[in-house]
């Protein structure tokens, strides 16, 4: 009977460990719950003028390992660069120059795992 009451109490410590284990690990990403704040520098962009692009994303814990890219478009079905963008902080950041004025589109390309997230935004270059 001794036994049998030392082999309950360790499973049922092997079963709390477990649980506690379980519980630390992070939560996954739900896309739904990703929000990305994209700025520029100068703000707004100007043509043939360099302009750094940077990206603050929420949702996603920070001790999260992502990559994100930049994949700007004058329309739907041009891309004219895709650029991988380096952390800086919490936000990610890369430059380019943008040759004519008028309205882009920013696809921000947000790669954790297995998972990818695009959020798209527009942008006003100006003359």
């Amino acid at each position: 009977m001794n036994r049998k009451r030392m082999l309950t109490v360790l499973l049922g410590l092997l079963l709390v460990a477990m649980i506690t284990a379980c519980s630390t690990s992070e939560r996954p990403v739900d896309p739904s719950e990703v929000e990305v704040t994209l700025t520029t520098e100068p703000s707004p962009p100007k043509a043939n003028v360099v302009t750094k692009y940077t990206a603050t994303i929420g949702g996603v814990p920070e001790s999260t390992k992502a990559t994100l890219a930049f994949d700007i478009r004058k329309s739907e079905n041009d891309t004219l660069s895709y650029l991988n963008a380096k952390p800086e902080g919490n936000a990610y950041s890369a430059e380019k120059e943008l040759k004519e004025p008028g309205t882009y589109t920013v696809y921000v390309h947000l790669y954790i795992g297995d998972l990818h997230i695009i959020k798209k935004k527009k942008i006003e270059v100006a003359s």
